[in-house]
């Protein structure tokens, strides 16, 4: 299912969120000591409001926002026949600014979010301005080495710069069978869709360094960890988990995954 499509009770019924961002969540509700209806929480590019939608029904205070108002209307109408306010998803203005109060949220998360974001300093700029102090933050996005494009399920095209050799790399996939066949281009020739998916990439995906996105949250007041390196499944590991305890390999390995595989940033505002 995409933002084009409605959000059925059917398909909210199987969903699962992040689960870093969920524990993150929690730990932060339990240390906070607070009742979960008292902690507002704010789901950045929050598409049709599944974890907005989820995180109400677990007790939280959430809201979301987003800069696409497609997917919003998707997801209202089972807002609506839930009974929860239709007020608790917005968009943000032609300013990227949210309609909530300064310091109006205890945290802010988002989800392969900030891959799309052209501006990466405007926004921490607007996070901080509506996180109080002493709030977090949790941010999942790709790193920008990641080998697979995550939305064309391509290899390596966003390596590439923006010009004709990204645009043949992408053609040559389509070619072979490996695009993801978005509904717009669904029937289109494959020259239309390599420049639709061209663009895409050009105008929506931004893969930045992890140092220039803790640098943008720094700037704003934010005191940045990096979480990758304690994923569940890295510590999973039997041999991996016995390694990190010895520092040169753990900073290695921590680097290599924050490059090529996933960054997560846990955010305080100081």
């Amino acid at each position: 299912m995409s933002k084009h499509d409605v959000l059925t009770e059917e398909e909210f019924a199987t969903y699962i969120p992040n689960q870093n961002i969920i524990r993150n969540l929690h730990d932060f509700a339990h240390a906070s000591g607070r009742p979960l209806d008292e902690l507002r929480v704010l789901d950045w590019g929050c598409g049709r409001g599944r974890d907005v939608l989820w995180l109400r029904q677990q007790g939280y205070e959430a809201f979301g926002i987003d800069v696409d108002t497609m997917p919003i209307e998707n997801g209202l109408p089972l807002f609506q026949s839930k009974g929860i306010s239709t007020d608790c998803l917005a968009l943000l203005d032609n300013h990227g600014r949210s309609p909530y109060p300064d310091g109006f949220f205890d945290y802010v998360f988002s989800g392969n979010v900030l891959e799309h974001v052209a501006d990466i300093r405007s926004v921490c700029a607007e996070m901080a301005r509506v996180t109080r102090r002493g709030g977090r933050g949790y941010h999942v996005f790709p790193s920008h080495r990641q080998p697979i494009e995550g939305h064309l399920f391509m290899p390596f095209v966003h390596w590439l710069p923006p010009g004709q050799l990204r645009k043949l790399l992408i053609l040559v996939f389509i070619l072979l069978g490996r695009e993801p066949n978005w509904i717009e281009v669904r029937g289109s020739s494959v020259f239309t869709k390599a420049e639709f998916y061209f663009q895409y990439t050009v105008n929506n995906t931004f893969y930045r360094p992890y140092s220039t996105v803790r640098h943008a949250f720094e700037e704003y007041g934010f005191s940045v960890t990096f979480m990758t390196i304690d994923h569940p499944r890295i510590r999973a590991n039997p041999l991996i988990s016995r390694l990190i305890k010895h520092d040169l390999f753990r900073r290695l390995l921590n680097r290599t995954l924050l490059t090529f595989k996933l960054v997560e940033i846990q955010a305080e505002k100081e």
